[in-house]
């Protein structure tokens, strides 16, 4: 009996080992923010468009579509965080959009990194 330990011992090891390998675990799903709150013009850095949310917090959109880029407009938005990027304005979180909406108008983002 104990013969067969060692076998199936390294069976199921070579089993998660080539489990991790190829990725099926998955990488975890990043968090996401959303949010009520307003686009600003920012008068910085040759000026760009922030979000303010309703509890004061400053994001940066990176994919802010053209229609959205109003002074005052009262948005609802979500999106990934990316802590990672840097970027010249030094203002607010760097925010990848996935939706937005305001006023009936709404946008789904599609990714093209996954």
């Amino acid at each position: 009996m104990s013969g067969l330990r060692i076998p199936i011992l390294a069976l199921l090891l070579a089993t998660f080992a080539a489990v991790c390998v190829c990725g099926c675990l998955g990488e975890p799903e990043p968090p996401t923010v959303s949010g009520a709150g307003t686009v600003q013009f920012i008068d910085l850095e040759g000026g760009f468009y922030g979000i303010v949310a309703d509890d004061g917090t400053q994001y940066l959109p990176l994919n802010l579509p053209e229609e959205f880029s109003e002074d005052g407009l009262a948005v609802e938005f979500t999106g990934y965080p990316r802590e990672e990027v840097m970027t010249i304005q030094q203002w607010g979180t760097p925010l990848e959009l996935t939706e937005i909406s305001s006023n009936g108008q709404a946008m789904k983002m599609i990714s093209v990194e996954n």
